[in-house]
C-alpha cells in the first residue's frame, strides 16, 4: 500500500481471485486503464512504473498479476490466454464498479502475450472505449508453425496428467547468462534479450519463479488473436511494435492489416520486444500511448 495505490482483488467467473493495485488518478469519475502483464511477469516488473505515468497524466489504473503467477490465484505457473481473456471481461467489471471510474471510459492494456489477450477480450466486449497491445503476440501458427514438437511434448505430458502426476514444467528463459548467449537451452525464450529483462525485472521485486507448465506452451500454439482483430472496430486500437522484435514483427503487421479502423501503428525504429520497459524507446512508446489515450479516451 501506498499513497499512489491501494492493494485490489476481484473474483473471476470461475472463482480465482486476482490480485493488483488500484491507481486513484482523482475523485471524481474518471478514465481508467486496465493492466497486465506478459507471460509469467509480475505487476511489479515495470508496469507499476508505467502505471504512476499515467496516474500522472491524468488515468485511472488498475494493474493485476495474471492468474497462476505473483499474488493471484489459479493453478502455479499455467498460463492460459483464454482464460486470461474471460479475466479481463471480469477487471472491466471490477473497475466499472469503483467509484473513481466512469465505466464509459476503460481501456484494455497488454503487453506481449496479454496485447494478444487484450486484442482478442476488445473482439469480444464492445464496452471497452480503447485498446493498447504493446508488441502482441498474435498468432501461435504464424510463431511456430505447426509446432508438432510442442504436439509431441503435450500427448507426452496430457498423458502423465491423467496417471495424476504432477503437471510437468517448463524454464522460461536460460538459467544462466553463458546459455542464453548459446540460445540453446530448452526454455521458451531462449534468447540473450530475454534473460536480461527477467534478470532486471526481478530486481525490482515481487515472486517470480522461472517456471512455466508446459500445457500452456500446448495453448499457446493455439492463440490467434489475429483471427479475431478485425472484429475490434469500431474501438480504437493502438498498436507500437519494435522493428527488430524477433519473430513478431512480421506477424504484428499482418494482425494489423486485418484490424479495421480506427487504429493507429507506431514502431519504434531498432526496437526489440523489451524497449517499452527501459531506456530512450520506453520514453517514445510512452508519449505514443498518451498521445492516443487523449484523443480517443
Amino acid at each position: 500500500m501506498s499513497d499512489n495505490r491501494w492493494n485490489v482483488s476481484f473474483q473471476s467467473v470461475d472463482g480465482v481471485t486476482l490480485k493488483g493495485w488500484f491507481f486513484p488518478a482523482a475523485s471524481e469519475p474518471g478514465p481508467c486503464i486496465i493492466m497486465t502483464h506478459g507471460v509469467t511477469a509480475l505487476k511489479e516488473h515495470f508496469l507499476d512504473g508505467m502505471a504512476l505515468e499515467f496516474q500522472k497524466s491524468g488515468f485511472n489504473v488498475l494493474l493485476y498479476d495474471n492468474r497462476g503467477f505473483g499474488e493471484s490465484g489459479g493453478r502455479r505457473y499455467d498460463s492460459d490466454p483464454v482464460k486470461a481473456q474471460d479475466d479481463y471481461i471480469d477487471a472491466f467489471d471490477y473497475a466499472a464498479s469503483l467509484s473513481e471510474v466512469d465505466s464509459q471510459r476503460i481501456v484494455f492494456w497488454g503487453i506481449s502475450l496479454a496485447g494478444g489477450v487484450a486484442i482478442s477480450a476488445a473482439a469480444i466486449d464492445r464496452r471497452v472505449k480503447a485498446v493498447i497491445a504493446l508488441v502482441p503476440y498474435v498468432s501461435g501458427e504464424l510463431l511456430l508453425g505447426t509446432g508438432q514438437p510442442l504436439l509431441d511434448m503435450a500427448e507426452r505430458d496430457r498423458a502423465k496428467i491423467r496417471n495424476g502426476e504432477e503437471w510437468p514444467l517448463s524454464r522460461v528463459v536460460a538459467s544462466t547468462i553463458e546459455e542464453a548467449q548459446a540460445r540453446s537451452a530448452p526454455v521458451l525464450l531462449r534468447d540473450e534479450t530475454s534473460f536480461r529483462f527477467f534478470q532486471d525485472a526481478t530486481a525490482l521485486g515481487g515472486i517470480w519463479e522461472n517456471k512455466i507448465t508446459t500445457m500452456s506452451l500446448f495453448r499457446f500454439l493455439r492463440f490467434e488473436p489475429i483471427r479475431y482483430i478485425h472484429r475490434i472496430a469500431p474501438t480504437p486500437l493502438l498498436m507500437v511494435v519494435g522493428e527488430k522484435d524477433e519473430g513478431l514483427f512480421s506477424p504484428q503487421l499482418q494482425a494489423f492489416g486485418l484490424a479495421q479502423g480506427p487504429k493507429e501503428l507506431h514502431i519504434l525504429k531498432g526496437g526489440n520486444h523489451f524497449n517499452h520497459y527501459q531506456g530512450e524507446l520506453r520514453k517514445e512508446s510512452f508519449a505514443a500511448q498518451i498521445d492516443f489515450l487523449k484523443r480517443h479516451v
